[in-house]
């Protein structure tokens, strides 16, 4: 019996070689952009809909400054204590809030010593929220509002506020969750103590890449 003996040219595995190389190169790059998909920091306190903002149905003002605009420094991140600053410098590129009624703040971000001392770094958007219907008290599942942004921010900068009221709250604690300045912080100042404080803590959450 007769056999048939097939010979391949040396071009095919040439050919071979180079597809697998792009197929590697192909695998690595997804996996890089998975990397950086997953290289988001979130700061500030955690939301999710199950969240309450306790205690704040009604806008707070200003603790000891009512009626006065002040810049709201959060002190301690909700949920997420220690997570209050970046880690890096990065784009500041979502805000999430869960707020008890409608309102609006200006976005301000800062950074903060261990004396509690502060100073903006960079100023956002105006920010108008809905806050929560009847129905998202009745079945406590809370509205959770998400906003687009692009605020560069550098390392250490934690999430604050410009506004007379709020009821992006949680209170149902105390101490200084919350850090309070008035007159409102502005670009270009040095650092500067409290003026006051709230035990409140501020229902906001971003998130840097």
């Amino acid at each position: 019996m007769n056999r048939t003996t097939t010979t391949f040219p040396a071009q095919l595995s040439l050919l071979a070689r180079v597809a697998l190389g792009i197929a590697v190169a192909a695998i690595a790059a997804l996996a890089l952009g998975a990397g950086s998909a997953k290289a988001a920091e979130s700061i500030g306190s955690d939301l999710d809909p199950s969240v309450q903002p306790s205690n704040a149905g009604t806008a707070h003002e200003c603790n000891g400054f009512e009626g006065q605009t002040c810049t709201w420094v959060m002190g301690e991140a909700y949920g997420n204590p220690g997570g209050e600053e970046t880690t890096k410098a990065g784009t500041l590129k979502q805000v999430k809030l869960i707020a008890g009624e409608a309102g609006f703040f200006k976005l301000q971000v800062v950074k903060t010593r261990n004396d509690n001392s502060s100073k903006v770094v960079a100023n956002g958007p105006r920010i108008v929220y809905d806050g929560q219907t009847d129905e998202n008290f009745d079945t406590g599942e809370y509205n959770v509002e998400k906003f687009k942004v692009d605020v560069p921010v550098p390392a250490g900068a934690r999430l604050a506020i410009k506004t007379k009221e709020t009821s992006t709250l949680r209170c149902s604690s105390g101490g200084d969750n919350t850090l309070l300045h008035q007159p409102p912080l502005v670009k270009g100042a040095n650092f500067l103590a409290p003026d006051s404080d709230d035990g409140c803590w501020m229902l906001i959450e971003g998130k840097v890449k």
